[in-house]
C-alpha cells in the first residue's frame, strides 16, 4: 500500500509541473502571438489581406469572437509600450489574466514597480493590491462612459452602461417618463398639464407611485422601491416606454439599419427576425399582430426588388430589403460594421450591371473601399457569391447565407477577373 500511495503522489506531482510547463509554454507562445499581430497590424497587411482592420481579419481568418479580436488587437497595441512588461510575459513569469489588469494601470513611471508586484502576487493579490487605485488614462477622476448592448444564443438582449453622473440623472429622469409613457392612458397624461401646458409636479409624482404601486402588486416578488427608479418588471416597461417614443418619430429610419424592425418570410410560410435568428416564433406573431413592423416577403433565394438600369443608386426598397437580407450589417465575412453602409455592384455599374438586386450587395464603407481599391473582390457565380481575398482565404455565402470558408471552391481564374495590380501583388 504504502508503495502505492508513493507512485499516486509521484504521479500527481509529475502531473501538476507538467501542467506547470504547459501554461508558461502557453504564456510564452501567447506572447510571440501578440507580438506578431502588433507588427501585423503596425505594418497595416489587414488591408493588403482585403480587411477594414487587424480585428476584422483575424475575426474572418480565424474564427475569433469580435470581441476576442479586439482586445487581442487592444493588448498588442499597448503591450509596444511597455518593454518590461513585454519581456516578463515573454518569459512566461506572467499570466494573461495578470496582464490585462496590470495595462490598465500602468504608466511608464509605474511599469517595473506593478509588474513586480504582478510577478509576485498572481492575479488574486494583484487585484487586491491594485483595488483603488488610479487607473492609467483617468486623470483628475475622468472616467470612460460607455454603453454597450449584446445578443445571447437565445436572442435575448443583455446591456450594461457606465454614464458620467449628468448623463445618468438624464437617463434616470428619462426612465421615469419612459414609464409614465408606457403604463399611462391619454386621459391620465391630459390631467397632468395645467391651462398653461406645464406638467403639475404634484400630480405627476402621485400618478407615478400609483402606477408603480400598482405595479408592485402584480409581480410575484415584491422589490424594495422607495421613491428612487421604478423596480423589478417596470424598469423593463419604462426602457420600452422611452423606446416607443423614439420610434413613434423616428428620423430617416431607411437608412439606419436598427430603426426598423423588420420581419422576413419565405414562400412556405416561414419566418424570422434577420437580426436575431434566436427570436421566438410567439415574439414574432405578437410583433406582427401589434403593427409594429414591415413584412417583406422574398423567394427562395431571397430576391426582392429589381430596378435595372433605371438608376444607378440603390432604391430605399432594395436598400430595406438588402439590409434585411444581409443581417443589417456589412456582408463582407468578418465585418460586423452597421454603419455608414454603402451598396455595392458586383458587377460595375460603369461595365453595364444593373441595379438590381441580384448585382446589390451591401458593404461598409471600408469594406468597399477595400473592393474598389483590388484587395478584395466579391464576385456572384450563379446564385453563389464569392469573396476573394488578397491573403488567399475565399468565402462563399450560398443563397445569401452566412459565408462560409472555401478555398477549393472554383471560379474563373483570377487573371480574367481584372484584379488589380495591388491584389495580385
Amino acid at each position: 500500500m504504502a508503495v502505492l500511495e508513493m507512485e499516486e503522489e509521484l504521479n500527481l506531482v509529475i502531473l501538476a509541473e507538467d501542467i506547470v510547463a504547459e501554461y508558461v509554454s502557453l504564456m510564452r507562445s501567447k506572447a510571440r502571438f501578440l507580438k506578431m499581430i502588433a507588427e501585423f497590424d503596425r505594418r497595416n497587411l489587414a488591408e493588403e489581406c482585403g480587411a477594414s482592420s487587424t480585428a476584422t481579419w483575424m475575426i474572418r481568418r480565424l474564427g475569433m469572437s469580435e470581441s476576442t479580436a479586439h482586445e487581442h488587437v487592444h493588448v498588442a497595441r499597448q503591450l509596444e509600450n511597455f518593454p518590461y512588461l513585454s519581456e516578463m510575459f515573454e518569459a512566461g513569469n506572467l499570466s494573461y489574466s495578470a496582464l490585462r489588469l496590470l495595462l490598465k494601470y500602468l504608466t511608464p513611471e509605474n511599469e517595473v514597480e506593478l509588474v513586480e508586484m504582478g510577478m509576485q502576487l498572481g492575479y488574486a493579490g494583484l487585484e487586491s493590491a491594485l483595488a483603488g487605485r488610479e487607473k492609467a488614462g483617468e486623470e483628475n477622476g475622468i472616467k470612460d462612459c460607455y454603453l454597450r448592448v449584446k445578443k445571447d444564443e437565445e436572442g435575448y438582449l443583455k446591456f450594461w452602461a457606465r454614464l458620467n453622473p449628468v448623463d445618468g440623472e438624464s437617463f434616470c429622469a428619462a426612465l421615469k417618463i419612459g414609464h409614465l409613457a408606457f403604463a399611462a392612458t391619454e386621459d391620465e397624461l391630459a390631467e397632468l398639464a395645467g391651462e398653461d401646458g406645464i406638467v403639475d409636479e404634484a400630480k405627476l409624482t402621485a400618478l407615478m407611485q400609483s402606477k408603480e404601486e400598482i405595479e408592485e402588486k402584480r409581480q410575484a416578488r415584491k422589490d424594495v422601491s422607495g421613491f428612487g427608479l421604478p423596480t423589478g418588471r417596470a424598469m423593463v416597461h419604462s426602457l420600452m416606454g422611452m423606446v416607443n417614443m423614439v420610434r413613434s418619430k423616428p428620423k430617416s429610419t431607411l437608412r439606419a439599419p436598427g430603426a426598423q424592425v423588420a420581419v422576413m418570410m419565405t414562400v412556405d410560410g416561414r419566418a424570422y427576425l434577420p437580426n436575431n435568428a434566436g427570436a421566438a416564433s410567439k415574439g414574432l406573431e405578437n410583433l406582427v399582430a401589434n403593427a409594429l413592423v414591415r413584412l417583406d416577403t422574398v423567394d427562395n433565394r431571397g430576391m426582392i426588388i429589381n430596378a435595372g438600369r433605371s438608376s444607378r443608386l440603390a432604391t430605399d426598397g432594395q436598400i430595406r430589403s438588402l439590409l434585411a437580407m444581409w443581417g443589417g450589417q456589412c456582408a463582407m465575412p468578418g465585418c460586423t460594421h452597421t454603419r455608414f453602409m454603402e451598396f455595392h455592384h458586383m458587377e460595375e455599374w460603369a461595365n453595364g450591371g444593373l441595379t438590381d438586386m441580384d448585382n446589390l450587395i451591401p458593404l461598409c464603407s471600408a469594406c468597399h473601399s477595400l473592393v474598389t481599391e483590388g484587395y478584395a473582390q466579391v464576385t456572384r457565380q450563379g446564385n453563389e457569391i464569392v469573396f476573394d481575398f488578397g491573403d488567399g482565404s475565399r468565402y462563399v455565402s450560398y443563397n445569401h447565407s452566412l459565408p462560409v470558408r472555401n478555398d477549393d471552391y472554383e471560379v474563373r481564374k483570377v487573371e480574367d477577373r481584372g484584379w488589380s495590380d495591388n491584389f495580385a501583388s
